[in-house]
């Protein structure tokens, strides 16, 4: 139905006939109580906001960042072993301040070391990103770059420094010296290579050999830290077929990783029996109930931890403990694990840690010194 012309200013005027006697009853009111009324004061208006009481006991406000261009540069320098005798020093970004980006910020290091200390390879920092030097300079880099504006230190922890100058003086000229007791010199680890498989040792990429003979000449103590996928555990087999004959071997895992073992031991070692390879999986597969003690054993951690007493009383030539960054343990509170773990390797001679994400504990550093 539509809406007429006549019915509309009807409606107009009934809507304007209501909102005047609106306005008079309030005018009415207002005269009885002897006030006056504004012609508008009924309508709405925006709340004022009122002062909070407790402005002044609020914690100041952060003040807004700066513009990029007028804020100060930093950057923070990551300082990190990357040779026997040689240390890195590499430049990262700093939290809440730009990044002046690494070829100024190395600029800036070798600028603020060169009165002090030359770089070990001049030339190369743009093509590494990092500056090297001599670990036996590492104080005076660090005072230098202390005193330097602009530059925040991530030093290197102090035991991870002293186990490595303690080892630098092992090395003179090419040579490796036997310095502790458990050491071995260079013509006992020429005579251990010989003894791995020939096929092992074609096997071996230059970097993984030298890993071999680092291991060896620790007397087989040793922290393999290669990323994944560059053959931790190749360089680990090599070294403990060495000490075959002198006894099982103990490969501690995680648990999805022991058929992965499994699979390298026969891989790399063919003239091991099946039955010289024992996976452990459940409490009825501890060694000691075999009636011919394994050459090698595998277990995960956990039973490790179940199997302690049975395993602590079985004499190993060598450990190996594949992802030993699991291994966390401090002053104040370890892990039953990590105490399983810590118990069997005190008995051990030899121990080999593999892991692709290193993490200091007290294990890394009293079994590696």
């Amino acid at each position: 139905m539509e809406v007429t012309e006549e019915q509309i200013r009807r409606a107009e005027a009934n809507r304007l006939a209501a909102l005047e006697k609106r306005r008079r009853a309030a005018a009415s009111a207002a005269a009885e109580a002897g006030l006056t009324v504004d012609a508008g004061a009924w309508r709405l208006f925006k709340c004022r906001k009122l002062p909070n009481p407790n402005a002044e006991s609020e914690a100041p406000r952060k003040p807004p960042p700066l513009p990029p261009s007028l804020s100060p540069e930093r950057f923070c320098a990551f300082l990190e072993i990357c040779a026997v005798d040689e240390f890195s020093v590499t430049p990262n970004p700093a939290p809440d301040f730009p990044f002046p980006g690494k070829v100024q910020c190395l600029r800036k290091i070798e600028e603020c070391l060169s009165s002090v200390v030359s770089c070990c390879y001049n030339g190369t920092q743009s093509c590494t990103g990092k500056c090297v030097y001599k670990l036996k300079d590492y104080v005076v880099v660090v005072k230098c770059l202390k005193k330097s504006p602009g530059i925040l230190l991530n030093e290197i922890p102090y035991k991870t420094l002293a186990v490595c100058e303690r080892f630098s003086h092992a090395f003179t000229g090419n040579r490796w010296m036997a310095i502790m007791e458990d050491h071995l010199s260079d013509d006992r680890v020429n005579e251990l290579v010989g003894k791995i498989p020939q096929f092992l040792r074609d096997a071996l990429l230059p970097y993984q050999l030298e890993g071999v003979r680092y291991g060896l000449r620790r007397g087989g103590k040793c922290l393999i830290a290669d990323e994944m996928g560059l053959g931790k555990s190749i360089q680990a087999i090599a070294i403990a077929c060495c000490f075959l004959n002198e006894g099982p071997i103990l490969v501690v895992c995680p648990a999805s990783l022991r058929f992965s073992w499994a699979e390298e031991l026969e891989r790399w070692l063919p003239f091991l029996l099946p039955s010289d390879i024992h996976l452990v999986f459940l409490r009825r597969d501890n060694p000691s109930h075999q009636t011919k003690c394994p050459k090698v054993v595998v277990i995960s951690y956990t039973m490790l931890l179940r199997l302690r007493k049975s395993m602590l009383e079985q004499d190993w030539a060598l450990m190996i403990v594949d992802e030993s960054h699991n291994i966390r343990c401090t002053k104040k509170s370890e892990s039953e694990e990590t105490k399983a773990v810590l118990d069997v390797a005190t008995k051990t001679k030899r121990i080999i840690l593999l892991s692709g994400t290193p993490s200091l504990s007290r294990l890394y550093i009293n079994k590696l010194q």
